[in-house]
């Protein structure tokens, strides 16, 4: 989800002028914002009625760039601030790619967002957590942007559509029960339903529906009324934690 202002987006006519150089991304590591302002314009003017559209789609193909590299080579790529850590850069755990949305139209309840510029500084990014810490001071490697993206190369592959098996879902059913800790266990059929979407938002609701019933068949609906304040408190930890342990993988 890139954070610009009209005023960030330099206009002539009806072009967008370019904000990013060819010589702009000649230093080693580069800002989130410079690396996405590249991808959707390559250097080039770009009609203002397309701008938008070729902005949304740069943010996507990147985040789905990295989703699809191995782990210790996106790693080696990416670079920013832990927010709960020290004001030093590491690198960027892998997974947190496929747990990352670039727009309000494509969330789907993802616990993290990609932020293209700050207030501080246009050139920097972030990706911010919804649930758990994020990063901050996000940075790039240059000969990456330009190698997968080249200078005169402007279209934007399309992003490929991954599909959710039923296999996956299952595993994931399953490595959730068996990761509850006591005081939750089991897990209501609600409760599932909602940790199943941040980790993997295009699950069918009625596949994970029915994969927690054969686990629980026989297990009955609890009492309505108001949830208790503990019991949610430990649901936003163990969610935490799913999704701390999902960046590890």
């Amino acid at each position: 989800m890139v954070n610009n202002s009209e005023a960030d987006v330099h206009t002539k006519g009806s072009c967008v002028e370019p904000s990013v150089k060819r010589e702009d991304l000649q230093r080693g590591w580069i800002g989130l914002g410079t690396a996405l302002d590249w991808i959707a314009q390559r250097g080039q003017p770009l009609s203002r009625h397309l701008y938008p559209a070729r902005e949304d789609t740069a943010n996507e193909t990147f985040v789905a760039a990295m989703a699809d590299l191995p782990s210790e080579i996106a790693e080696s790529l990416v670079r920013g601030q832990f927010e709960d850590g020290p004001l030093t850069l590491v690198p960027i755990p892998s997974g947190i790619w496929r747990l990352t949305a670039t727009s309000d139209a494509n969330d789907a309840d993802l616990p993290y967002r990609l932020i293209g510029t700050d207030e501080g500084d246009p050139w920097e990014g972030a990706i911010l957590g919804m649930h758990v810490a994020g990063y901050r001071k996000v940075q790039i490697q240059s000969a990456f942007i330009l190698d997968r993206w080249p200078e005169h190369t402007p279209a934007i592959e399309p992003v490929p559509t991954r599909a959710t098996s039923r296999a996956d879902v299952r595993r994931l059913v399953e490595s959730m029960i068996a990761k509850t800790p006591q005081e939750l266990a089991p897990l209501s059929q609600d409760e599932m339903e909602n940790l199943i979407r941040t980790m993997k938002p295009a699950a069918p609701r009625d596949m994970v529906r029915e994969l927690y019933r054969a686990h629980y068949p026989n297990l009955k609906r609890g009492p309505k009324g108001q949830r208790d304040p503990e019991r949610k408190a430990q649901l936003e930890k163990f969610r935490g934690e799913l999704i701390a342990a999902k960046l590890r993988n």
